[in-house]
């Protein structure tokens, strides 16, 4: 009869574990909530991310739109700057102190300053029209015409390259033996009246701006560097002494980037 009613407690019969079946649940639910505590975690973590980067774009774009004004406004003073002193110096006329050497035998010296002139171009940046550069040039006059020859290459190349510095036009030509068509020398024509000046080139992105002066001190070029708001007519006096050939603390003023 007892066989009847069910198996005895020893009898060897399994019985599911009271809360198996619970146990399991919670488990997963913990799990659950687990994998959900994960994914907002990280949501929140890429969310602060995008904050942060959207924050910096902008920090960038107000310092890029900072620095633009501030070259925007030294180009302008620069430019009214110099259309005021190009009308003095086409009255004054001065005579520039510096010598000008094309090769041992023609070297020049006390050149007037002439035809004193101000040129600019605009550019786009991101939509926005901004100068390009401006600059103030003139004509170092001698009003010598020239004809050279020169058979070694080295001397050939350095006339060359003094000549296309100078900004003055020129013809070249090889000359050659009628016969043998030997070369002989290669020969110079040209009027030795010499450009010289000042770029000023804007650099929007950084808040500064260069100037690149040539011809002012012999066949040469200087690179100099300012931040835009330190160009004022203190620092543009002190470049205009530079171009007369006058005393000036303009390269301790602004940073001299290259001479050659």
């Amino acid at each position: 009869q007892r066989g009847r009613r069910g198996a005895s407690p020893h009898s060897g019969g399994r019985r599911r574990p009271i809360g198996a079946r619970g146990g399991r649940s919670l488990r997963y639910a913990r799990d659950s909530l687990k994998t959900i505590s994960t994914a907002v975690g990280l949501l929140d973590d890429l969310k602060r991310q995008a904050e942060s980067l959207q924050a910096s774009r902008q920090t960038d774009t107000a310092a890029r739109e900072r620095n633009a004004a501030l070259v925007e406004a030294a180009c302008k003073s620069a430019f009214q700057y110099w259309l005021d002193l190009a009308k003095q110096l086409n009255v004054l006329q001065p005579t520039s102190p510096m010598r000008y050497v094309l090769d041992s035998r023609h070297v020049f010296e006390q050149m007037q300053m002439t035809d004193f002139r101000v040129d600019s171009r605009r550019k786009s940046l991101q939509g926005q029209p901004l100068h390009d550069y401006i600059q103030l040039v003139c004509l170092l006059k001698s009003g010598r015409k020239l004809d050279l020859a020169k058979d070694m290459p080295a001397d050939v190349e350095r006339i060359q390259s003094r000549l296309r510095q100078s900004g003055i036009e020129f013809h070249m030509e090889n000359v050659r033996e009628p016969e043998s068509g030997r070369y002989l020398h290669t020969r110079f024509e040209f009027t030795a009246d010499f450009m010289a000046g000042v770029k000023l080139l804007p650099q929007h992105e950084t808040g500064l701006v260069q100037f690149q002066i040539f011809n002012i001190e012999g066949f040469e070029t200087l690179l100099a560097e300012t931040p835009a708001f330190e160009v004022n007519q203190v620092l543009l006096d002190e470049l205009t002494k530079l171009l007369l050939g006058q005393p000036n603390r303009f390269l301790q003023e602004a940073r001299l980037l290259r001479r050659g």
